[in-house]
């Protein structure tokens, strides 16, 4: 991925790399929001005098699990992002190079 296919031209490769960099800001967008999901619940579930108790502790222990697992997943789309936009920026640059006289 990143380079020109064959048979690819230059205004197609560049049009490619647009529409990566478009999908990288919108998984920007799905991480920025999948991470914080249970922010608000954890902090209102270990906030003191809200409970408390061994079935409580349980529950806030759990939500902090999976707290940290949707940012790990958050994480990763991110990443996949930044590749997205170093494949894209491979695109430009071997459409500026390619010959526009045709493959």
């Amino acid at each position: 991925m990143g380079t020109m296919r064959p048979g690819e031209t230059p205004e197609q490769a560049r049009a490619r790399a647009g529409r990566l960099r478009q999908r990288a800001a919108q998984a920007r967008g799905v991480a920025g929001s999948l991470g914080s999901t249970l922010d608000t619940g954890v902090a209102r579930a270990s906030a003191d005098g809200v409970w408390s108790g061994p079935y409580a502790e349980r529950v806030t222990g759990e939500l902090r699990k999976r707290q940290r697992a949707l940012e790990g997943l958050a994480n990763g789309v991110r990443g996949t992002a930044r590749r997205w936009d170093q494949e894209a920026e491979l695109l430009d640059r071997e459409a500026a190079a390619a010959p526009t006289g045709g493959n």
